[in-house]
């Protein structure tokens, strides 16, 4: 009996939340091995990763309801880094890859480097008021957001702009700039109704509702991204 406490079986440390954080890395998985398979499928695996967006939100909500186990925040880390730090990069090479293979490496080392610098960083330190650094979550949201809303087009700017916006997100997510934790329940919602429009939108075929929700989507995570420069200029 006391090998047992000492050394619990899985199957007893795994509780409720753990499950949608599977959820959350097998959405990741999912949208990688689509992109592998074909190029083509990038707007799928996007929205995929909104998906995954969504299991994260929800685990975290579950764990406050019922109760935190043991693996739930080492399981959280792994599971962002699959569907947050590598699917995006994924996504993206394979957009950017036949024009731009070299700065597409580059850039793609780049945003999974600081991902997992910035996973570790919240591993060992205390961050209950706020975030150092942009939160893993948002930066891979924010890549999906992109080729959503663009729809992949195959433009210079396009890809440039989708270059550009993960080397941003790779320094915004290693800085010490400090991002606020949204609490605001009315917020939230907002947030959460606008991924799951993006989400039946797709797969009801419905491309002016999917790219009117996706912009409303990457309108409001860009606000997010620059609301510590937006608070610094009005304390000023």
């Amino acid at each position: 009996m006391q090998q047992d406490n000492e050394n619990p079986s899985i199957v007893k440390l795994i509780k409720l939340p753990d499950l949608v954080t599977l959820l959350n890395a097998l959405f990741g998985l999912t949208a990688i091995l689509m992109v592998v398979q074909s190029p083509s499928n990038v707007l799928h695996a996007s929205i995929l990763i909104v998906l995954a967006v969504i299991a994260d939100g929800a685990d975290g909500a579950i764990a406050r309801r019922l109760e935190y186990g043991l693996l739930g925040e080492h399981l959280d880390s792994l599971a962002d880094l699959i569907s947050f730090g590598t699917a995006p990069v994924v996504i993206a090479f394979a957009i950017l890859a036949p024009q731009y293979h070299y700065p597409v490496c580059i850039v793609g080392g780049a945003f999974l480097a600081t991902s997992i610098l910035r996973l570790a960083r919240f591993g060992v330190i205390n961050q209950k008021i706020g975030f150092i650094g942009l939160p893993i979550t948002t930066s891979g949201l924010m890549v999906a957001l992109y080729v959503l809303a663009l729809g992949s087009e195959e433009g210079q700017l396009f890809s440039y702009g989708l270059l550009a916006t993960m080397l941003l997100l790779s320094v915004l997510m290693v800085s010490r700039i400090e991002y606020t934790k949204v609490r605001d329940a009315r917020l939230i919602g907002v947030m959460t109704v606008l991924l799951i429009l993006m989400v039946v939108f797709f797969y009801l075929d419905n491309a002016p509702g999917l790219m009117v929700v996706a912009w409303a989507n990457l309108v409001l995570i860009g606000l997010y991204i620059l609301s510590p420069l937006l608070t610094m200029r009005k304390n000023r």
